[in-house]
């Protein structure tokens, strides 16, 4: 089997497959130099294996603002079984994709964000931009209709027979498709049974070209016009806008599918009785926003992705406390040598017997010292953390902390937090290592 891959590959270097369907590629063994995975957000844990376990090297293209892979494992069966194997919030079967996963456990590899945006207009793409992506979008596409934004008012929506539908933006979805016959339309929505609904309606009225589906089926898609139908009526619970008001990945993708034009059919008497005023609601900022052509206020998501070039501290300041350190460790005085190494895993420095903790195999030093053996050997004696203001205002990066602290002591290792902030101060880091080595 792999003799004949190997054939393969001498005539076609390049293979392209699903991820499952390269368990056919020879042994789950390295075959390739580089695998890429395509539309990684939406791939999940286990599937992303079959490829990965293959290359050398490792390329993800994706977005992790968008749609997370669609996982059919029950949360109650998740989290047993992430009890039971101690397994990390980076590695949540349930809750993250091959994408995030990596963003989160992998603090090495270097992340670059495609920033030119080619499909909405600047209009269309300007929430996104502001909402999720930190205005670093370079919106390349220009005014490309007159009328980017649309919203179309449903007065009486009291609901379907079925649970999550509202026949009257189905009527008003169909309306709007027959005064414009020759726009390229899509219509989306968050709910499966509006989705059927959506269908057998532009069934019975021969709209064969009409392209219908959940959110979920539109991502990697685009239409000139996408209609967008909220599906919030009389009968629509709280806990259902709940979840949907600051569902990131889903209103984005939604929005982003449009290409000339976003048409959004909604009832703003049921979006304003569930949209409580108060807090985060990132759905009722958009049907704002469509209503006032762009000109509503916009209030940015907090977003620590790696992939956006966030981080807790920048590449240079992580450079300039690098160089600090080297320079004040050279400065004192002792018989031994010491060596500097950043970016250090935590089962790199300990050995255990004990069942591991959740942090022990994905958790990282900013930087650790070693002292050079006579025999050659390196052995680690201090870690050194440089800290932004995520580890006094974010509840996990605080938890998170503390379990790196506990395994430090557990170890008799110490372990010296810095603040950023604090980076260049050359005679702080100096008196922080004089007083660390004076004291052993």
């Amino acid at each position: 089997m792999d003799e004949n891959l190997d054939r393969l590959l001498q005539v076609f270097p390049i293979v392209i497959s699903t991820c499952i369907s390269a368990a056919k590629l020879g042994k789950p063994k390295i075959h390739f130099e580089l695998t890429i995975i395509d539309e990684a957000s939406q791939c999940n844990l286990a599937l992303s294996l079959v490829p990965i376990l293959r290359g050398k090297r490792l390329l993800l293209v994706g977005d992790p603002q968008q749609l997370q892979p669609v996982i059919l494992l029950a949360e109650k069966d998740n989290a047993v079984l992430k009890e039971r194997y101690r397994i990390p919030d980076e590695y949540d079967y349930c809750n993250s994709s091959i994408y995030k996963t990596y963003l989160a456990a992998d603090s090495l590899s270097d992340e670059i964000l495609l920033s030119y945006h080619y499909r909405c207009d600047e209009k269309i793409a300007d929430f996104i931009n502001r909402k999720y992506y930190h205005n670093r979008l370079q919106v390349k596409t220009g005014k490309k209709a007159e009328e980017p934004l649309v919203f179309i008012k449903v007065r009486d929506n009291p609901g379907g027979i079925k649970r999550n539908s509202a026949p009257k933006e189905v009527e008003a979805a169909i309306a709007y498709i027959k005064d414009h016959p020759h726009q390229n339309i899509g219509v989306i929505t968050p709910f499966a049974n509006q989705s059927e609904l959506l269908y057998q309606a532009f069934k019975e009225n021969h709209l064969h070209q009409i392209s219908c589906g959940t959110v979920h089926a539109f991502q990697g898609d685009e239409k000139d016009t996408i209609v967008f139908s909220l599906c919030l009526s009389e009968t629509t619970g709280q806990k259902t806008y709940d979840w949907l008001k600051n569902n990131r990945e889903l209103i984005n993708v939604a929005v982003s599918r449009a290409k000339n034009k976003l048409v959004v059919i909604g009832n703003e008497r049921s979006l304003k009785k569930l949209h409580s005023g108060s807090g985060q609601d990132d759905l009722y900022e958009l049907v704002e926003y469509v209503k006032k052509q762009g000109k509503s206020q916009v209030s940015q998501r907090e977003n620590n992705s790696r992939a956006l070039g966030i981080k807790p501290y920048s590449t240079k300041t992580e450079q300039d406390f690098l160089r600090t350190l080297q320079l004040a460790l050279d400065q004192i005085p002792a018989q031994a040598k010491y060596v500097l190494a950043k970016e250090v895993s935590l089962n790199a420095v300990f050995t255990t017997n004990d069942p591991p903790s959740d942090l022990f195999y994905t958790g990282r030093f900013d930087f650790v010292v070693y002292r050079k053996e006579a025999d050659g050997s390196q052995l680690p004696v201090l870690a050194i953390e440089l800290d932004g203001s995520e580890h006094v205002q974010d509840a996990l990066v605080i938890k998170r902390d503390k379990q790196k602290q506990a395994i430090c002591k557990a170890h008799n290792f110490t372990l010296i937090r810095v603040p950023n902030t604090y980076a260049r101060r050359y005679h702080y880091i100096k008196t922080i290592l004089r007083d660390y080595f004076l004291s052993r």
